[in-house]
């Protein structure tokens, strides 16, 4: 595992510092954790996100119109 130096305004160090303690982690762990939702790698592995598509694919009946439901949204959009 690499380590890094990074700069981190004091002010913005405390708040690292007392989230962490308040989630029970370190601050690396905190600030990797954040980096992996900053990038988009989240902590839900690839399968577990295909399975909850399948799942939730399988409550639907019928074909889906995506145009239709953009033109719905768009209207929606435009009345409020």
């Amino acid at each position: 595992m690499a380590k890094v130096m990074i700069s981190i305004p004091d002010d913005l160090l405390v708040e690292l510092d007392f989230e962490a303690r308040r989630q029970g982690t370190s601050r690396s762990g905190l600030l990797q954790r954040a980096a992996r939702r900053e990038i988009g790698l989240g902590t839900t592995d690839r399968d577990a996100i295909l399975a909850r598509l399948k799942e939730i694919a399988s409550h639907w009946e019928g074909s889906v119109d995506s145009a239709e439901l953009v033109r719905r949204e768009r209207l929606r959009d435009e009345t409020k």
